[in-house]
């Protein structure tokens, strides 16, 4: 009896893996990408409705809840690229998974360095009326510094 588990075990593991990387049929895939799509526009509607809100808050809340949105948007992206994917087999889903998967990746990390720069400029980013902003290093060809008092 205990000989036979590592073959059962061996044979299960072998189906499980048979499963990866197979074709969807194409009716299954558009209600999978429509279903994913719904569910990324809810969520994205969602944490716009929470931006709308953060609107009379501090920029930094304002930043968070753009960064939310952000994060929200490229998660939806993600799941509905997931499920076009299916429509691929092999090492073509597999690749197009990967690329779906470094988008997402790439857009959190936009969307954090996004988040950042607003923390980084909070309320010392200047004056409101836009005066005192700009440049204050020389200018590489002509080695003076700008003035920025003025428009």
């Amino acid at each position: 009896m205990t000989i036979r588990t590592p073959f059962i075990a061996a044979a299960v593991l072998g189906l499980a893996l048979a499963g990866c990387n197979r074709q969807e049929p194409a009716s299954e895939v558009r209600e999978d990408v429509a279903e994913a799509q719904q569910d990324a526009n809810e969520a994205v509607a969602e944490q716009q409705a929470d931006a709308v809100a953060a609107d009379d808050g501090s920029l930094e809340d304002r930043a968070e809840a753009d960064y939310d949105v952000a994060i929200a948007k490229a998660d939806g992206d993600r799941k509905v690229a997931d499920e076009a994917c299916e429509a691929l087999s092999g090492d073509a889903q597999e690749n197009c998974k990967k690329q779906a998967e470094q988008q997402y990746e790439a857009a959190k990390a936009q969307a954090q360095s996004q988040l950042d720069t607003a923390r980084n400029a909070g309320p010392a980013a200047g004056p409101a009326d836009g005066y005192g902003t700009g440049p204050t290093t020389p200018d590489a060809t002509t080695g003076t510094t700008p003035d920025t008092t003025r428009n």
